[in-house]
């Protein structure tokens, strides 16, 4: 595989940490999700369209507010279906231009234990609406004698009641390492909208280990996995960094009117994929949804800043949830227009 082709894996591996807010408020964009490392030729990577439905397991939940419970309910009946495309609009010999559009819908319900009748004031609707669209460019180039590739994107977001937020990321990835067995990348990520860090590493490494059909798939801090290449088919077993995201209107006294949920997540799972033909591919995903940092920000994505055991200032958001690991299952179908 050439070294071109590694540079645009690299770019694509940090565009799928790229809507990381560095608080872990958000960890992963579902629509650059199967653009992250290198892999067996056979499943590559470069997808056009891709639409995935997953399911989870009823589950109880808790959020709280000043250090004082304010919601505890349980949730069911959830399911989440996402949508995401990414084009080539411009392919030249140093730069390439990429729009993208990504959609998705979470449907649950909620419900009260012990007053079955009385609704929630932070969960208002049993469905949500996310979008988000924008435009990734890459440039490539040469530094001390390894391929680098300069990237940003602008994307703006939105859900049925109107625009959320426009926020851009910048990055820089270095090729170190390519043979038929090994592929190295490093560099940094930086974004908008979130200030704890303002850099972030990124580091994306494949290996193919003695037996040809087993190699270890990793993009740090975003995945890794173990795969092992049957031809048509493949079997994964690893983790991944996830989130769902979206906005919502809040009754909930002392948060804000218009809320921005996120629920950060470490999803260790078996993933078995298979190639139907050319151009059409099916993924079958099973694991479990651990939660990271979950709860209701600002609309502008802001927390609020508190001190942790240790005496260190951390970013909290301004409603926190908490809720126990939940089994879930997930299948997906993708197209590519290239092979």
């Amino acid at each position: 595989m050439s070294t071109k082709h590694h540079l645009l894996i690299a770019v694509m591996a940090v565009a799928a940490l790229a809507p990381m807010p560095l608080q872990a408020q958000v960890i992963t964009d579902s629509l650059a999700d199967d653009f992250r490392t290198f892999a067996a030729k056979n499943f590559s990577r470069y997808r056009t369209v891709n639409l995935f439905l997953e399911t989870k397991w009823a589950h109880d939940y808790t959020f709280s507010m000043d250090g004082r419970e304010v919601e505890r309910r349980r949730k069911k009946n959830l399911h989440t279906l996402k949508f995401s495309t990414m084009v080539p609009m411009l392919k030249l010999r140093n730069a390439s231009l990429y729009a993208n559009l990504q959609y998705a819908r979470y449907q649950f319900q909620t419900y009260d234990k012990d007053n079955a009748i009385a609704p929630s004031e932070i969960f208002g609707r049993n469905a949500y609406d996310y979008f988000c669209g924008g435009l990734n460019g890459s440039y490539y180039m040469s530094l001390f004698g390894k391929p680098l590739v300069i990237s940003a994107t602008v994307s703006v977001d939105g859900w049925n009641e109107g625009w959320g937020k426009v926020f851009g990321t910048a990055s820089a990835m270095m090729v170190f390492k390519n043979t038929e067995r090994t592929a190295l990348s490093a560099g940094v990520m930086g974004m908008t909208l979130f200030n704890s860090m303002p850099l972030l590493p990124v580091i994306v490494w494949w290996h193919r280990f003695g037996n040809p059909a087993l190699s270890v798939d990793i993009a740090m801090p975003g995945q890794f996995y173990l795969r092992y290449d049957m031809g048509s088919q493949r079997l994964s077993a690893g983790a991944s960094m996830s989130s769902e995201s979206f906005y919502l209107n809040s009754d909930l006294e002392g948060a804000p009117e218009i809320c921005y949920y996120s629920d950060a997540m470490l999803k260790p799972e078996i993933n078995y994929e298979y190639i139907i033909n050319k151009h059409l591919y099916l993924s079958v995903r099973a694991g479990v949804s651990m939660v990271m940092k979950g709860g209701l920000y600002k609309k502008n994505r802001k927390g609020i800043k508190v001190r942790n055991e240790e005496g260190k200032t951390e970013v909290e958001p301004v409603v926190k949830q908490d809720r126990s690991p939940i089994p879930f299952f997930n299948i997906g179908v993708s197209y590519s227009l290239f092979r």
